[in-house]
């Protein structure tokens, strides 16, 4: 019996043992995962990022923004305005001016020179970031405002003086602790493709660095010319505080442009080479805008044009262009300079003086500004330049401007004295100046209206090298001045709907230059739909403008043949959607397909051509 008891036991030990067996899982021969568990928390991140984008740092103040000017002296765009506004180039921003025509070269990629008030390529000069942008290479008589790049502008101010714009340009700073970024991706019709991109970040310590790019390309086979050009724009600075900073740039350009053909003559003339800006500032200044300023300025401009290895560079550059170098095939220009400046609560007064290498040795510049009453403002400003070649330019300019109830204002401006409008043709003098003018405008919720008229001293412009079949443009010879009125207006019946525009005209005489009875007119609908997006992210704008201009003389060829654009009128489409941070929009141009929209003749404007584009901006 114990024998049978013991056999029984040690039976369930061993089936207990078989069953616990095959219960039992092999061990896993693979090695544990090493990486370590994901401890970060991005709400903490998220939350800083939002801090940080809320948090403002130092960055360097305009150079010439702070200037106090009467009423209707200024227009001004702010980043959301050229963002939002529906332009691709800075061109575009300068048709809102009141009788400025922009000679467009056909479409993207060509050419786009204004002229306003029938003072042809040397009717605008530009500023950017307190130096002056002056041409060179190619385009020594007028800059191109389509060589740009837009979407690394911050700012642009427009002085209007009779017969006289004066642009300010001021590239993008990042004021916040969080890093700031941009992407743009842009396309369209006859395979263009545009890129650009931006990339900012600030310390705590007043370290910075900006970098941007802006590509565009248009294939050459779209039939409106090759075109091709990278821009590079790179800045590095240390701005501790608002008291004083530097901050040093460098912007590169390489535009590439074929030349159009029209019945064997050269209609717009080709482009291809490189222009490299370098610039360098030091700044010192009182706190919140006020007080004392000064600024110290360097900048060195070359242009090297491209040359194809057993080809030579056409003669494209105007005749007696003191820096065209035959040899090197090169121009380059150095500019140094201080502006010092005071800005009180109702009174502004800043000197600048330049000296560069060549063209305008130097030039002396003063400003004042003062308000004693808030209902009145009086500014004046003078100018003294020395050119090559025993020549001088001497003008002063006084502003006056009143305030009055219910929305009026009244201003007027007077110039007098001597211009050199183009000091890098030795053969280029100065010209009488002798220019009034007075603008009365309204104001008021619903509605906006500004009338201005200009009389003008007898004024002989000059041709465009761009456009080598426009050689010369004839004085006005009916009259010894030539005199303007313009109307722009403003109706908005409701805060989504809106219709603006202007109209320019020439009285008692009609100069060469640009056509006559010019008008643009915009209807938009703008809406945020607030009811439904509450918190405002959302952006819906629908615009249709109309550009008439009646027929006109643009200039003479060599053969003192008039060279005539007939009475056009010319319709554009814009669509623009935006929510937050991300921006789309469509333009097209030529809605009709019109197939005689010239504002150059043998330049049209492509029938139902259209770009389209998406934009992101990151603040972190």
């Amino acid at each position: 019996m114990p024998r049978i008891r013991t056999a029984a036991l040690l039976s369930i030990f061993l089936a207990a043992g078989a069953l616990s067996a095959e219960a039992q899982v092999l061990p896993d021969t693979v090695r544990a995962d090493s990486l370590r568990p994901d401890t970060t928390d991005y709400t903490a991140l998220f939350l800083k990022s939002q801090q940080e984008s809320r948090r403002l740092v130092p960055i360097a103040p305009r150079i010439g923004a702070g200037a106090l000017l009467p009423a209707n002296s200024r227009i001004v765009f702010d980043r959301d305005s050229i963002l939002w506004f529906g332009a691709e180039t800075v061109g575009d921003l300068l048709t809102r001016v009141s009788g400025v025509y922009l000679l467009r070269g056909g479409w993207l990629g060509r050419p786009e020179l204004p002229n306003f008030q029938a003072h042809g390529a040397g009717s605008v000069e530009y500023v950017v970031d307190g130096i002056p942008y002056l041409p060179i290479g190619a385009d020594s008589l007028a800059v191109d405002p389509s060589q740009f790049p837009l979407g690394l502008m911050d700012r642009m101010e427009i002085e209007r003086l009779p017969g006289q714009l004066r642009v300010l340009l001021f590239t993008r700073r990042n004021d916040r602790s969080a890093p700031y970024s941009r992407i743009g991706i842009a396309s369209g019709d006859l395979r263009i493709e545009r890129y650009q991109g931006q990339l900012e970040k600030r310390t705590a310590r007043g370290l910075g660095f900006g970098l941007g790019f802006d590509h565009l390309g248009v294939p050459v086979e779209s039939g409106f010319g090759g075109y091709s050009n990278t821009q590079v724009m790179i800045r590095l600075d240390y701005v501790p505080s608002e008291r004083a900073g530097f901050e040093a740039r460098l912007w590169q350009s390489n535009p590439d442009r074929e030349a159009l053909l029209a019945a064997g003559d050269t209609v717009s003339a080709p482009r291809w080479g490189r222009r490299r800006d370098l610039t360098a500032r030091a700044f010192f200044a009182g706190s919140g805008g006020m007080g004392a300023r000064a600024d110290f300025l360097i900048s060195r401009t070359q242009w090297v044009d491209e040359i194809i290895p057993g080809d030579s560079i056409p003669e494209v550059s105007p005749e007696g262009d003191t820096t065209w170098t035959v040899d090197k095939y090169h121009r380059g220009v150095t500019q140094a300079g201080a502006v010092l400046g005071y800005r009180a609560q109702a009174a502004s007064m800043d000197g600048s003086v330049f000296w560069r290498s060549t063209w305008t040795p130097l030039e002396l510049r003063l400003r004042a500004g003062v308000s004693p009453i808030r209902w009145f403002t009086l500014s004046a400003e003078g100018v003294l330049q020395r050119h090559e070649g025993e020549r001088s330019s001497r003008w002063i300019a006084a502003r006056g401007g009143l305030t009055l109830p219910l929305g009026l204002s009244a201003s007027g401006v007077w110039r007098y004295g001597d211009k050199v409008f183009h000091p890098a043709l030795a053969a280029d003098t100065a010209q009488r100046l002798e220019d009034r003018g007075v603008t009365v405008a309204w104001k008021s919720a619903l509605a906006d209206l500004e009338w201005s008229f200009t009389t003008n001293s007898q004024f002989t412009p000059a041709g465009y090298a761009q456009y080598p079949e426009i050689a010369f443009i004839s004085p006005n010879t009916q009259l010894t001045r030539s005199n303007w009125m313009t109307v722009a207006a403003r109706v908005s019946p409701r805060q989504w709907l809106s219709v603006s525009g202007w109209y320019s005209n020439p009285v008692q005489s009609l100069p060469e230059g640009q056509p006559p009875k010019h008008a643009l007119v915009a209807a938009t609908i703008q809406s945020k739909f607030l009811p439904t997006f509450r918190s405002g992210i959302f952006n819906l704008k629908l615009q249709v403008s109309m550009e008439r201009w009646g027929a006109g003389v643009l200039g003479q060829t060599v053969d003192s043949l008039p060279i005539t654009v007939p009475a056009t009128t010319y319709y554009r489409g814009y669509i623009g959607l935006q929510i937050g941070s991300f921006m789309a929009y469509y333009d097209r141009y030529n809605m009709q397909g019109t197939e005689n929209v010239h504002h150059v003749p043998g330049l049209p404007i492509p029938g139902f051509a259209s770009t389209f584009a998406v934009r992101w901006e990151f603040a972190n």
